[in-house]
C-alpha cells in the first residue's frame, strides 16, 4: 500500500505542484503512469461499508493550467474509436493529451483524499473504481500518444 500512495502523491504533484522539480518531467511521469497501472492490475479490493463525507470539489480548470505549464509540448492526437474492432472506414477521434493528464491526476486526488480521510479500504475501493470507469483510458491513451511523439 505504501508503494500505491508514494505513486499517488508522486503523480498528484503534477496537477498540484507549480514548483514542481524533475529532470525529466515527460520521462518521469511515463514511468510513473506505469507503475500505477501496474498497481491497478494488482490491486485487490472490497466495498467499505461505512457512509463517509464526499471528497472535496476539485478545481479541474486549476489542475489542467498547472499540467499545462509543466507539459507545454502536449497537445491533441487522432485514435480510433473502437480500435479493437478491424474496420474498412475506423472513426477517428480526437484526443487531448493535457485532458488525459488532469483527468488522471483529478481522480488520483480525490483516491489520495479518501486514504487521507475516510479509510484505505474506502480509498483503494475508489481508485479501483475510477481506473477501471475512467482514468485507465486516459492512461492507455496517454501513454500511447507519448510513444508515439517521441519515436
Amino acid at each position: 500500500m505504501s508503494d500505491l500512495k508514494k505513486l499517488i502523491d508522486r503523480i498528484v504533484e503534477f496537477g498540484t505542484n507549480e514548483k514542481l522539480e524533475s529532470e525529466n518531467k515527460t520521462l518521469e511521469i511515463q514511468r510513473l503512469l506505469i507503475e500505477i497501472y501496474a498497481e491497478y492490475l494488482k490491486v485487490e479490493t472490497e466495498f467499505d461499508e461505512n457512509d463517509y463525507e464526499e471528497p472535496i470539489n476539485l478545481d479541474y480548470d486549476g489542475i489542467r493550467s498547472i499540467v499545462t505549464e509543466h507539459f507545454p509540448d502536449l497537445g491533441w492526437y487522432h485514435s480510433v474509436w473502437e480500435s479493437h474492432k478491424i474496420n474498412e472506414d475506423p472513426e477517428l477521434v480526437t484526443e487531448d493529451s493535457i485532458d488525459d493528464l488532469t483527468d488522471i491526476i483529478k481522480d488520483l486526488i480525490e483516491v489520495q483524499w479518501r486514504l487521507e480521510n475516510n479509510s484505505e479500504k474506502d480509498g483503494l475501493y475508489q481508485f479501483e473504481f475510477l481506473m477501471k470507469h475512467h482514468s485507465k483510458q486516459h492512461l492507455v491513451n496517454l501513454l500511447k500518444y507519448l510513444k508515439d511523439k517521441n519515436e
